[in-house]
């Protein structure tokens, strides 16, 4: 279950949108409510643009899980090209890797894990489990409600469906921000997991959560936060105070 949340969590946080708002580099740190408690753990953020390629790497120091996960795609116009996706995560003594390379030119994607290697037909496109969601933040920026990608998950190119169900105001270790709360569609299912993303920092993410079921329930917040956009017209740096804009 933390896995599904931390995968999600890299993705929302950057992006660009049609007035190229670009991210160019992010440095972020989450805090975790493991059933409402506060728990002990480092989370990390870092998101780092060299020239049209983005680099993501969040990792996760918690008593219960460990994860390192980094993301590689090119970007251009609010439209990703995914070129490697690496997963590594050790969850009380149990390990688990996965690696992805897209080749562009032939619309394949090696899919690899510790049961061997797999070739997945990405004909139309597809995406990893990060680099869609920069996709998804220009929609949102473009005021669309309901966003479906392609993904590839486990071996497998799933379809994925969020729509945003409202709106709140959330408090953060940077500040209390109006949100738009966006929820993945599951379907029938009874778990839920939903993010709230503030338009006054650029569309990022400031809060997600995860209901896996009644005993389950995990909540990530934004505790600290700096970044800078490619445009240079606003640069945005907080530390645990209220954010301050710069030119």
């Amino acid at each position: 279950m933390f896995r599904k949340c931390v995968l999600v969590l890299c993705g929302v946080m950057a992006s660009g949108n049609l007035a190229a708002r670009d991210i160019e580099q992010l440095r972020a740190e989450f805090n975790v409510l493991l059933n409402g408690d506060q728990t002990r753990g480092v989370n990390t953020l870092a998101i780092d643009r060299n020239k049209e390629r983005y680099h993501v790497h969040f990792a996760l120091q918690h008593w219960l899980l460990d994860v390192d996960q980094r993301s590689s795609f090119d970007w251009e116009d609010c439209t990703a090209r995914p070129d490697t996706f690496n997963y590594k995560a050790s969850a009380m003594g149990v390990r688990r890797e996965e690696r992805l390379v897209f080749d562009q030119q032939t619309d394949m994607v090696l899919y690899q894990d510790r049961k061997g290697d797999q070739l997945l037909s990405a004909e139309g496109g597809a995406f990893d489990p990060v680099s869609f969601f920069f996709e998804a933040r220009c929609d949102l920026m473009a005021g669309k409600t309901e966003l479906t990608y392609p993904v590839v998950r486990d071996g497998e190119i799933k379809s994925t469906t969020f729509k945003v169900v409202g709106e709140e105001a959330v408090r953060t270790g940077v500040g209390t921000f109006d949100t738009l709360v966006v929820e993945r569609d599951r379907g029938d299912s009874k778990r839920k997991t939903r993010f709230w993303v503030a338009p006054e920092l650029d569309y990022l993410l400031v809060q997600i959560s995860h209901e896996e079921n009644r005993q389950l329930a995990v909540t990530v917040t934004l505790d600290k936060l700096s970044y800078s956009l490619v445009d240079g017209k606003a640069q945005l740096a907080t530390t645990g105070a209220q954010p301050v804009a710069t030119d």
